[in-house]
């Protein structure tokens, strides 16, 4: 210790002791106080606005789904019984009047016929759509080797009359999915193929997709996921259109090409699919074939 020598400042040093605040310190500190509580002030409002709007849109969507009910039952009650009686009436006259009529008159008959089926195919369809966002699941343990033999016996008119042969590699595994709506999306999926073949021998691939094989969402975990496929070797698709042909009303090809259709068909396997917690995609070469893909979740997820 050396003593202070004379006239020199006298100095102390301290720990854990703050220097007073001055009084432009003090200031800013309470500008900034009042600024941070405004900030709090507008933040919580705009999270009650926001709260607000979401409550609206919540009541706007429940008075849409109830449109949407109103509009189902309107179409399966009063546009297909009009529309069944003019198919009706139309098959009758060919059946009693085919006789006394040229050969254009039976043909505009015959295209009432189907128009008039073509027509109830779409209101069933577009029926179905509406309703698959409300759809309750019965998801249970579903044997796939049973349920695609069935889905197969249904379409053997069509498979005879195309000479398609079909290979099943299997076993397939049981799922966890609500069979009627999983038969609806291999149905969908085989149909597409047989529709948009172009060979004189078509041949469809049905399986299981080795583990490891998944989509986006299955990506980070695809372990947990079964994948299926059904390929064809048919016409093919173009990169292009992978996404859109999913989309609703979604046609590749004029409507009197490869046996028309609703263009509906695969919007549904699609959301049928999505409300499994899985997903569809589809890998092709144009002029070869298409392969059609879909995910089920190993393990059900609660919803």
């Amino acid at each position: 210790i050396a003593p202070r020598q004379s006239f020199a400042a006298w100095s102390q040093e301290v720990e854990s002791t703050a220097a007073p605040w001055q009084l432009l310190e003090l200031k800013a500190a309470r500008e900034i106080r009042l600024h941070i509580s405004d900030i709090r002030v507008k933040m919580l409002n705009e999270l009650q606005a926001r709260a607000a709007s979401l409550n609206r849109l919540n009541t706007e969507l429940a008075r849409s789904n109830d449109e949407l009910d109103s509009f189902a039952y309107v179409a399966s009650h009063d546009l297909k019984e009009p529309l069944r009686g003019i198919h009706n009436y139309s098959v009758f006259l060919l059946e009693d009047y085919a006789e006394l009529l040229d050969a254009d008159g039976v043909g505009k008959l015959q295209t009432l016929v189907r128009l008039s089926q073509r027509m109830e195919a779409l209101i069933d369809s577009l029926l179905l759509m509406s309703r698959i966002g409300r759809l309750d699941l019965d998801v249970a343990p579903t044997d796939l080797n049973k349920l695609v033999g069935e889905v197969l016996d249904l379409l053997h008119p069509r498979l005879e009359q195309t000479h398609t042969t079909v290979e099943v590699r299997g076993p397939l595994p049981t799922v966890l999915a609500d069979a009627t709506r999983l038969s609806e999306v291999f149905n969908n999926l085989i149909s597409n193929a047989l529709k948009y073949s172009n060979k004189p021998q078509p041949h469809l691939t049905i399986g299981e997709a080795p583990v490891g094989t998944a989509g986006v969402r299955g990506a980070a975990n695809p372990a947990a996921y079964h994948v299926f496929y059904v390929q064809d070797n048919g016409i093919g698709i173009d990169p292009r259109h992978y996404e859109s042909i999913f989309r609703i009303f979604r046609r590749l090809h004029a409507q009197d090409k490869f046996g028309g259709g609703t263009g509906v068909g695969l919007a549904i396997a699609k959301k049928m699919i999505e409300k499994h917690g899985g997903e569809i995609w589809v890998e092709s070469v144009v002029g070869e074939g298409s392969t059609f893909y879909f995910s089920i979740p190993k393990a059900y997820p609660s919803v």
